[in-house]
């Protein structure tokens, strides 16, 4: 890769850092660069990224993820319903259960800022992911206040154009954008942000027969301020991994997306493993303080 990119720093190792801080090498760290290639040019949403040799190998077939059947989320109160069935709790409500009385206090009297502005860089990602598609992947969900979007775009364009001209999005075939998913045996569902193939990555031990072709990453987009700080997100991963596999959708890794203003950063990938434990741990805690029965 071109020695102007950037090069990326595991979360377990930057300590909580700021996403976009100067690079420190890593001995065989991958990189996937981080800033903005197009020079600070703001980007439409509604425009393709750039074509990928993947997308030669995605026009023989369509590895789009198919939706499960029945399944909606009715926005703005974020319900899900299978059929006649309503979800009594999302991946979110799972580890609210474990914040603190202050956190969730923080969280929610920050929302006016935050808030906003995930909806935006959100709705952009998912316009554009969903536009690389070969086939049709059908409209994108409607926008809250949708004739006000393409003013918000412009609003959080120091957000958007990094994250939509990242290099990254030329590396993978992106197979999923804004994907709702569910577990009836847990009674959960929610939606994810976005998952692809990444050939570069080693295939991991441990698959289950059947499951063939590339590495299969499931990623979270989050957005931060410009002083923001990274956290942990492998137990929303992992709580996504395990719905997804109930519905026959296996994933090697997980992946991190932090958005700041001027500059995108992908975090290293997280094993399978490694999410679905902290996953564990956080139902876990929910089970019994929800659910103890």
């Amino acid at each position: 890769m071109s020695g102007s990119q950037r090069t990326v720093i595991p979360i377990e190792q930057n300590g909580g850092e700021p996403a976009c801080r100067p690079p420190v090498p890593l001995k065989g760290q991958i990189d996937w660069g981080a800033g903005d290639p197009t020079g600070g040019r703001p980007p439409s949403p509604l425009s393709p990224c750039p074509s990928t040799d993947l997308d030669v190998v995605a026009a023989d077939f369509d590895a789009w993820l198919a939706p499960i059947p029945g399944l909606v989320r009715r926005d703005p109160e974020h319900r899900y319903w299978l059929g006649a069935h309503l979800f009594p709790v999302s991946i979110t409500g799972v580890l609210a259960a474990g914040k603190s009385s202050y956190a969730l206090q923080r969280i929610s009297s920050t929302q006016a800022i935050w808030g906003p502005r995930g909806t935006s860089c959100h709705l952009a990602l998912e316009l554009a992911l969903k536009a690389r598609r070969p086939a049709a992947s059908g409209p994108a969900r409607p926008a809250p206040h949708a004739a006000s979007s393409e003013e918000s775009f412009h609003d959080y364009r120091e957000w958007i154009a990094p994250l939509l001209h990242h290099p990254r999005w030329d590396q993978v075939l992106v197979i999923a954008a804004e994907r709702p998913t569910c577990c009836l045996i847990r009674n959960v569902a929610g939606t994810y942000d976005t998952a692809y193939l990444d050939p570069a990555l080693p295939i991991p031990e441990g698959r289950p027969e059947g499951i063939t072709g590339p590495a299969r990453v499931l990623a979270d987009l989050k957005t931060l301020s410009g002083s923001g700080r990274t956290y942990c997100t492998r137990a929303q991963i992992g709580g996504y991994m395990a719905l997804e596999w109930s519905q026959g959708q296996w994933f090697d890794y997980g992946q991190t997306i932090w958005c700041q203003p001027g500059c995108t950063f992908f975090s290293a990938p997280t094993t399978r493993g490694d999410c679905l434990s902290a996953w564990a741990a956080a139902w876990t805690l929910y089970a019994a303080r929800v659910r103890p029965f």
